[in-house]
């Protein structure tokens, strides 16, 4: 999940029609969240074919045991490693709350919902990815990049890429602003902490080997300027 503003979020709600839920999507609406709103736990599988929920707000619909599969089932596959997950649930007893933590949920909320509570309950779990970057290709849905700083990882469809520390470096500068053309000036400052020397192939060097790595071509050379990312 990349570091930005909530306007950017994609979430996916997965609940009943029923009226705070009906509130809690026009808020989110309304504060900027693009926000899927479907009814059945069975139609999740289609929804992420097309793109990776930041949020999944999954109501237990009178269904716990359907609804902690799906979240540990979420959560133990490496594509939604950093999408948070809140529960809602009708139920208020302390061992469906622990049912709901155990199956890897960040957040299990009581109905009915508050919707701007919730909002703040959001921002705050969110806040807390800020060092990692989650990316998929508009062209192909297939096509998922992560970039974790705190485990300097990097994942090209749930493959580890090994990159060195200054490779990672370049690459999450890159990634963190998809199209933003970045002068190789402000490259070398912001990389390597330094100003470039005449003829100095440092950074060229490293786009390489990343090329090379990542098997295509996600860093663009933009003649003259330096260099963005795209995919």
């Amino acid at each position: 999940m990349q570091n930005r503003s909530h306007q950017n979020f994609h979430v996916l709600l997965v609940a009943e029609p029923k009226q705070d839920i009906h509130s809690l999507d026009a808020s989110l609406k309304q504060s900027g969240f693009h926000v899927r709103w479907i009814e059945k736990y069975s139609m999740i599988q289609d929804e992420v074919r097309h793109r990776v929920p930041d949020i999944f707000l999954l109501d237990t619909q009178q269904k716990d045991l359907a609804c902690f599969e799906i979240c540990h089932s979420l959560k133990s596959t490496s594509t939604f490693k950093h999408s948070r997950i809140f529960i809602l649930s009708e139920k208020v007893d302390e061992n469906t709350e622990i049912a709901a933590f155990n199956s890897g949920a960040d957040d299990f909320v009581i109905r009915p919902v508050k919707p701007e509570a919730m909002i703040r309950r959001i921002l705050v779990r969110v806040g807390a990815t800020k060092d990692s970057i989650s990316l998929q290709s508009n062209i192909d849905s297939k096509i998922h990049f992560v970039i974790d700083r705190e485990s300097y990882g990097v994942f090209l469809n749930q493959q580890q890429i090994n990159v060195s520390r200054k490779e990672f470096e370049l690459l999450h500068l890159l990634a963190n602003q998809p199209g933003k053309v970045f002068s190789r000036d402000e490259i070398f400052k912001k990389v390597w902490n330094r100003h470039p020397v005449d003829k100095d192939r440092t950074i060229d060097v490293h786009v390489l080997r990343l090329r090379r790595k990542l098997g295509m071509n996600l860093i663009h050379t933009q003649k003259g300027i330096g260099y963005r990312f795209s995919i």
